[in-house]
């Protein structure tokens, strides 16, 4: 019967042991994962400030985002405005109509960066930042 006890006293001890080091492994995880937070906070890589402008005189529907912010679909008639934050910038937008234009521009802290317009019957605009 001792030695009984013995080998559950070794395996509580095992699982332990082995209890600690999974928690300390998420602990570093974690840690890990605010340091790449902080790192690329100071690099400034999600500062960056991107509108997207929507002109048109019709019925829209399209994908606008960041790398940083993932996309959004929005949908509209007439003019709109979005802002995203991060590195690089991305939009694609579809009239849902065969008349009239749209126009779709990226504008990054306030300067175009990328505009494409169509008039095509439920015509494309796909526009991206560098």
């Amino acid at each position: 019967m001792t030695e009984d006890m013995t080998e559950v006293n070794a395996e509580k001890e095992r699982t332990g042991s082995i209890q600690r080091t999974i928690g300390i492994g998420i602990i570093v995880s974690i840690l890990g994962l605010i340091g790449i937070g902080v790192w690329f906070a100071s690099i400034g890589v999600s500062q960056t400030t991107f509108t997207f402008v929507v002109e048109s005189d019709t019925s829209w529907s399209g994908a606008f985002g960041t790398i940083e912010e993932g996309q959004r679909t929005e949908e509209g008639s007439g003019s709109a405005s979005f802002a995203f934050h991060g590195s690089i910038a991305s939009a694609f937008v579809q009239k849902q109509t065969e008349h009239g234009f749209l126009t779709v521009k990226i504008l990054k802290n306030g300067n175009s960066v990328a505009s494409q317009t169509t008039t095509a019957s439920y015509g494309v605009v796909t526009v991206a930042s560098d």
